[in-house]
């Protein structure tokens, strides 16, 4: 026996002592697979399985939390919850949605520069799908409310008209044309603008009513004069006379 053909032989010999017992001949390459391969192979699906349960846990993860922001969205009630939400979630898409409501807290305390500030920031990044009209009215509305920013109001409202004829807050943009007029003291202007629009909305109730309505505001608006200092001087109080205290006598 040659030296090449006992190694062969020695070479088999050992491959058949590792074999299980029983194997069937047809899995003898696919063992020999696994004892060359088995080990980097279950390192790489171990990896694998790993990877797919990050994405899939970050998945459930994002939902949950997109979820918990949409009720926390509805249920919010107050300034502070909703300055809470923009905190939380102002690089979500759902922190524009919150702060247009907060914008509009904002507005209805009073606090019109902030409200401002808020419609800016939500036009800015993006309001949501059919709401970005919304800001850009509300903007106006604060330029109203504002002092000293009655042309930056007419400005924006006229804009409004302009760039969204066919909006359904269009009609809120003329209306705010007719009060900035009455505003500065073109009472004639205002009335036939809203004479104009009356005529344009006689088939449309609810637009009848909001014009009327403004129309009889108008009518009582009497513009605020300037008052010199002379003419806030207080006129003295007459005090009346009194009658003599009589002695009393016993």
């Amino acid at each position: 026996m040659t030296q090449d053909t006992k190694a062969e032989t020695v070479t088999a010999e050992k491959k058949s002592a590792q074999l299980p017992v029983n194997l069937p001949l047809e899995f003898i390459p696919l063992y020999d697979w696994w004892k060359t391969n088995g080990t980097q192979f279950m390192i790489k699906a171990g990896i694998a399985a790993v990877l797919i349960a990050s994405v899939l846990g970050g998945t459930h993860y994002y939902k949950s939390r997109i979820s918990s922001a949409n009720k926390e969205l509805l249920k919010a009630s107050t300034t502070e919850e909703l300055e809470a939400l923009v905190n939380n979630y102002g690089t979500w898409k759902i922190g524009n949605t919150a702060r247009l409501r907060l914008a509009k807290s904002y507005y209805d305390a009073g606090r019109y520069e902030q409200a401002l500030e808020m419609y800016d920031t939500c036009i800015k990044k993006g309001a949501p799908a059919g709401f970005a009209e919304v800001a850009v009215m509300g903007r106006a509305i604060c330029f109203e409310a504002l002092p000293d920013q009655l042309n930056k109001a007419a400005e924006a409202y006229e804009a409004f008209e302009k760039g969204n004829p066919s909006h359904f807050l269009v009609l809120q943009a003329k209306l705010g044309q007719a009060r900035i007029l009455a505003l500065q003291g073109k009472k004639d202007a205002a009335k036939q603008m809203l004479e104009t629009l009356k005529a344009e909305k006689n088939k449309e109730p609810m637009a009848e009513m909001a014009i009327a309505q403004l129309q009889g505001v108008i009518a009582r608006y009497e513009p605020r004069k300037d008052v010199s200092m002379s003419d806030t001087s207080v006129a003295p109080v007459a005090v009346p006379a009194t009658a003599p205290v009589k002695p009393v006598t016993k």
